[in-house]
C-alpha cells in the first residue's frame, strides 16, 4: 500500500487549490483523509464526475454511502446540470437504507432463517414512531409493576433507550444477552448498584417482549432489518453475490461517523468494486452516541491500495489552526514529532492528521493572534444581550451576512432560544434553530396544533389543560399576548362536567372580559372556535395528519392567525404532518381491527405527548438562506456546514463536557471497540469527556473562516456559578496563545 501526503503550506480557496493528484480520478481503491475543509468531498464529486463522463458509468453503477442523509446532499445537489451525462442518476443513501432495500428484496430467501412465525407473510417494516408504539405497551405494563422506581426517567425516554440498545447490538453484532451483559459492567458499584442492575434486567426482558411480539407479527424494526441484512443477506451466497454486483464503483464519505456494520460491508465489498473511495475527516467521530466507530474506521485504510492525505485547507485560517494546535496539546499534551513522509500504522494518529505534530507556530502563524473575542459578565442575560449586539454589529457594520453567523451552546434550551430569536427580531435579523434531540411536543407549535386536534375530536375523551388552552390561544391567535390568552382560556374553555373539552362563544362572554380582550381578538377566537366546530359536525372525521394540514392550510397560515409567515411554524406542521402520515400508514398495515383503526389518530397523539418522539427530521437539516443558525454545538457539527463567525455561549457550563444522563443505555460499552468483559470506570469516563471535548472543539475551529466569540457569565442559566472544564481549558489557551 502506498501513502501519500499531498499538502500546501497555507490556506487557499478552491478555486486558488492546486490540481488533485492524478489518484483521485483513477480506477482504484482509495483511502482519503484529512482535516475538514481540505477538499475530500470535492475531490469524491471529480471522481464520479470523471467516472460519469470520461468512463461514460452509468450513474446506478455508483453507489455513495453516507451516515446520515442530510450528509448526502452534496452529492444530490451537486450531480445535477447540463454538465453531467443524461442517464440514470447516482445512488446515494445510507447503510441504514441499503440495509432495509436489501432486507425488503430478499424478504423471501432470508425470512424463513430468521425467525419470524410466518414468513409467508409480508413485512411491515416500522419507523421510530411505530417501533415506539409497538414497544411502548411492554414499558407501561413495566411501569404499572414499578419495575422502574430506581431511576428517574419518564416512559418515553425508557422506550427510546431500550430500542437504543437493541439498534445498537444489531449494528456491532451483539445478541440482546451480550449487550446488556456489557451494559451491567457499565454500572458504577454503590448502594444504587443492585437497583440499576434489576433495571437493567427488566430492560433486558422487555426487549426480548418486544422482539418476540415483532417476530410474530412480522414487524421489522431497525435492529431487525439489519440483523436480517448482516446475519442473512451478507451470508447468503446468492443474495451476496446479487448485492455486490449491483453497483461497480463506491464512494463513503464521513466514514468516521458511521457504523462498525457498515465498515464491515465496505471490508467485504471492496474486492469486487471496479473502484472505490473512502473519506474520513481527522479528529471526527461525533456521532458516537448514534453507533458510530471512529476508531474502526482506520482499518477501512488497510483494505485499499492508496493512502492519500490532504492538507491544503480551504476553509480554515492560520490563526485558528494554530488554535486548533493549542487545543490539541492542552488536553492531549505534546507527542513527538515523526516523519510525515513515512508509512503509519494509524492513519488517524499520524502526522498530518494530528495537529500537535506541527509546531504550534509555524512561520505563518508564529506571530498571528489568536481571533477571539470575549468578555466576561456576571448574570446569564447580559451574555445573551452582548451576543445579540455583537451579531447585530456584524451585520450592520463588518457586513458579515446573517447565514455567516452561528451560536452554539451545550445545549439550547427554550428560554435561550427565545430569548435570542425574539431580540434578534427585534433588530430584524432573520434566526433559526435546530434541535434534533428535542422532544416533539416540546416545540410550542407542537404543542398547539396536538391541543387543536384533542378539542377537535372530542370522542377521543382528551381534555387538554388549561395551560395548554392558553398556550395554544397566544399561538394560534395572531396578537393575542400571554395575559389576554390566560383570560380567555379560563373564561372560555370548559374542564368539568358537559362542558369539559368545550369553547364557549366569544359573544356568550361577560362585557368586560370581552372588553379586556378586545373585539379583533375575540373575533379570530371566534374563527378559530367555529372551524373546530364545523369539523367536528362532519359525519367522517379525517385521518389526523389530513387533519393538520387542513387545520394548517384553511386557518392558521392566514392572515390574523399565528402561522401566517411563521417559517419555524410552518417546519412543525409539516413534521407532523408527515409524521402522523407515516404512523397512520404503518399502523393499518398492522391494525385489522376497524375499532383500532379509528383510534389511530389518538394514538399518535398520546405517543407524542409522552415525549418519546423527537424532532429529528430531515427537512430541518435544509439550510435556510441567509439566517442566523442558533443549536447545540453537536449538532452543528454534524450539519457540516462552515460559517464566517462562531459564537460559543455558555463557556463555563458543565455540558459542553459532561454526557447526557442515560441509565439504560451506554454508547461506549456497546461498541466492539470495548473489551466484552471490561468494567468501565471513573477513570474510563473522564478520559472519554476529554477526548470528546478535544474532537468537538477542534471540529468547531476547523469549520470557523473568520472568528470565534465566547460567551461568559459567572452564573449560569439556572443561577449556578459556573466553572466547568471547558472555561479552564480557554483561560490556559489564551495564556499561551495570546
Amino acid at each position: 500500500m502506498t501513502t501519500t501526503t499531498y499538502t500546501t503550506t497555507q490556506t487557499t480557496t478552491p478555486s486558488e487549490a492546486a490540481p488533485l493528484p492524478d489518484a483521485i480520478c483513477a480506477r482504484n481503491s482509495l483511502y482519503l483523509s484529512g482535516a475538514f475543509g481540505t477538499g475530500k468531498t470535492s475531490a469524491a464529486l471529480a471522481r464520479i464526475r470523471w467516472l460519469l463522463g470520461q468512463e461514460r458509468t452509468r450513474g446506478d453503477d455508483i453507489l455513495v454511502l453516507v451516515p446520515q442523509r442530510s450528509l448526502g446532499r452534496p452529492y444530490t445537489e451537486q450531480l445535477r446540470g447540463p454538465e453531467i451525462p443524461p442517464g440514470p442518476p447516482v445512488r446515494v443513501t445510507t447503510y441504514a437504507g441499503l440495509a432495509r432495500a436489501a432486507a425488503e428484496l430478499y424478504w423471501p430467501l432470508v425470512a424463513p432463517q430468521a425467525g419470524f412465525s410466518d414468513p409467508r407473510k409480508e413485512p411491515t417494516f416500522l419507523n421510530l414512531e411505530t417501533s415506539q408504539y409497538h414497544m411502548q405497551r411492554f414499558v407501561a405494563a413495566a411501569f404499572e409493576r414499578g419495575e422502574f422506581d430506581a431511576i428517574r426517567l419518564e416512559p418515553g425516554r425508557v422506550v427510546s433507550q431500550v430500542l437504543d440498545n437493541l439498534n445498537k447490538a444489531s449494528l456491532h453484532g451483539f445478541s440482546i444477552e451480550e449487550a446488556y451483559e456489557r451494559l451491567a459492567l457499565s454500572v458504577p458499584a454503590g448502594e444504587q448498584m443492585a437497583a440499576r442492575l434489576n433495571v437493567l434486567h427488566t430492560a433486558a426482558r422487555i426487549s426480548r417482549e418486544y422482539r418476540g411480539h415483532c417476530l410474530a407479527e412480522s414487524l421489522v424494526d431497525f435492529s431487525l432489518w439489519i440483523g436480517l441484512f448482516n446475519e442473512q443477506v451478507l451470508h447468503n451466497e446468492w443474495s451476496r453475490t446479487h448485492l455486490f454486483r449491483s453497483h461497480r464503483h463506491l464512494v463513503m464519505d464521513n466514514a468516521e461517523e458511521d457504523t462498525f456494520a457498515a465498515h464491515r460491508l465496505v471490508r467485504g465489498w471492496l474486492p469486487h468494486l471496479e473502484s472505490s473511495l473512502i473519506l474520513s475527516d481527522d479528529d471526527g467521530g461525533y456521532r458516537v452516541f448514534l453507533g458510530a466507530a471512529p476508531e474502526n474506521a482506520a482499518t477501512l485504510a488497510d483494505a485499499c491500495d492508496i493512502r492519500l492525505r490532504l492538507t491544503e485547507q480551504h476553509v480554515t485560517q492560520p490563526a485558528l489552526v494554530r488554535m486548533a494546535t493549542l487545543v490539541d496539546r492542552a488536553i492531549r499534551g505534546p507527542r513527538p514529532s515523526q516523519n510525515s513522509d513515512s508509512p503509519t500504522e494509524n492513519p488517524t494518529n499520524s502526522p498530518a492528521s494530528n495537529p500537535t505534530n506541527s509546531p504550534a507556530k509555524s512561520p505563518q502563524t508564529a506571530d498571528v493572534r489568536l481571533p477571539l473575542h470575549y468578555q466576561i459578565h456576571r448574570f446569564y442575560p447580559q451574555m445573551i444581550d452582548w451576543a445579540v449586539d455583537e451579531i447585530e454589529r456584524l451585520v450592520t457594520s463588518e457586513g458579515v451576512a446573517p447565514g455567516g453567523i452561528a451560536v452554539l451552546a451545550p445545549f439550547v434550551s427554550d428560554a435561550l432560544r427565545f430569548s435570542l430569536q425574539s431580540r434578534l427580531e427585534e433588530r430584524g435579523i432573520p434566526s433559526t434553530t435546530h434541535r434534533p434531540s428535542r422532544a416533539l411536543n416540546a416545540e410550542p407549535a407542537a404543542r398547539a396544533l396536538l391541543t387543536l386536534a384533542a378539542l377537535a375530536h372530542p370522542t377521543w375523551q382528551v381534555y387538554p389543560q388549561p395551560t395548554d388552552i392558553t398556550l395554544t390561544f397566544s399561538i394560534a391567535i395572531a396578537g393575542l399576548d400571554p395575559v389576554r390568552a390566560h383570560l380567555l382560556s379560563q373564561v372560555a374553555y370548559g374542564t368539568r362536567g358537559n362542558r369539559a373539552g368545550e369553547l364557549a362563544a366569544f359573544a356568550g362572554l361577560r362585557g368586560p372580559v370581552q372588553s379586556r380582550i378586545t373585539y379583533a381578538l375575540g373575533e379570530g377566537y371566534e374563527r378559530l372556535r367555529d372551524w373546530l366546530y364545523a369539523y367536528r359536525a362532519e359525519t367522517d372525521f379525517t385521518p389526523l395528519d389530513q387533519f393538520f394540514a387542513r387545520l394548517f392550510g384553511e386557518l392558521l397560515s392566514q392572515p390574523g392567525f399565528g402561522f401566517h409567515e411563521d417559517v419555524d411554524g410552518a417546519r412543525v406542521a409539516n413534521q407532523l404532518v408527515v409524521s402522523a402520515r407515516n404512523f397512520r400508514w404503518a399502523v393499518e398495515e398492522t391494525e385489522s381491527n376497524p375499532v383500532a383503526r379509528i383510534a389511530i389518530g389518538k394514538a399518535y397523539v398520546e405517543l407524542v405527548n409522552s415525549g418519546a418522539l423527537g424532532a429529528l427530521f430531515v427537512p430541518g437539516w435544509e439550510e435556510q438562506e441567509d439566517v442566523v443558525f442558533i443549536a447545540p454545538a453537536y449538532t452543528y457539527l454534524m450539519r457540516n456546514r462552515p460559517v464566517d463567525v462562531q459564537f460559543w455561549l455558555d463557556v463555563g457550563a458543565t455540558g459542553w463536557w459532561e454526557r447526557l444522563y442515560q441509565p439504560l443505555t451506554h454508547p461506549y460499552v456497546l461498541s466492539q471497540q470495548w473489551p466484552a468483559n471490561a468494567v468501565w470506570s471513573d477513570l474510563d469516563e473522564f478520559q472519554r469527556r476529554q477526548e470528546m471535548l478535544r474532537r468537538l472543539l477542534i471540529g468547531l475551529i476547523r469549520r470557523t473562516r473568520g472568528e470565534i466569540y465566547l460567551g461568559l457569565s459567572d452564573y449560569g442559566e439556572n443561577g449556578m456559578e459556573q466553572r466547568g472544564p471547558l472555561l479552564g481549558l480557554l483561560n490556559r489557551i489564551l495564556a499561551t496563545g495570546e
